[in-house]
């Protein structure tokens, strides 16, 4: 994703993602040395569709602006039902959540740390009001894409009406 999103994950996540972090830190040094350390990331062929956003940089009156250009593969998914795998990442402070951010790797992994900039996330919205309680394990989600070009408060890809499907194991 690009630097329209990380604005906007700054401005509403970033105080929640610190204490996040923060309070995995005393976890993650009691943890089992033998706990697996780098995830793989989930992608999939929705995932790397997800992964194309661009955006279109234009400057007025001293500001630079973001506006997203969604590309036509990702147009295509515009209101379809899709599935994805991916790890919860809180927006809000608590444990359970309405709406929050999937991205293929988990908060453990700082998305904004890796050499490869950020990686592909999506904004999920329950359906029915549904609270998840968050975990450090993978979920899988199905919902209808959204595309957001215009709220500069909500991410530009998200899944609405989304329900979590049970993990085969």
């Amino acid at each position: 994703m690009a630097l329209r999103f990380l604005t906007w994950f700054c401005k509403r996540g970033f105080p929640a993602c610190v204490l996040m972090l923060l309070s995995l830190t005393v976890s993650a040094q009691q943890a089992d040395p033998t706990h697996l350390v780098d995830h793989k990331p989930l992608m999939n062929a929705v995932w790397e569709t997800f992964d194309q956003l661009m955006y279109k940089v234009t400057h007025k009156d001293g500001q630079t602006i973001y506006t997203p250009h969604f590309p036509e593969s990702l147009k295509r998914l515009d209101g379809k039902t899709v599935t994805l795998k991916g790890y919860m990442v809180p927006i809000e402070p608590g444990r359970r959540h309405h709406v929050f951010l999937l991205s293929v790797l988990p908060i453990y992994q700082c998305m904004f740390c890796g050499q490869n900039g950020i990686p592909p996330m999506a904004e999920i919205t329950m359906a029915d009001n549904t609270k998840l309680t968050f975990g450090e394990e993978p979920i899988t989600i199905k919902g209808t894409v959204f595309l957001n070009g215009e709220d500069e408060n909500r991410a530009e890809i998200q899944l609405r009406g989304a329900t979590k499907l049970a993990e085969s194991k």
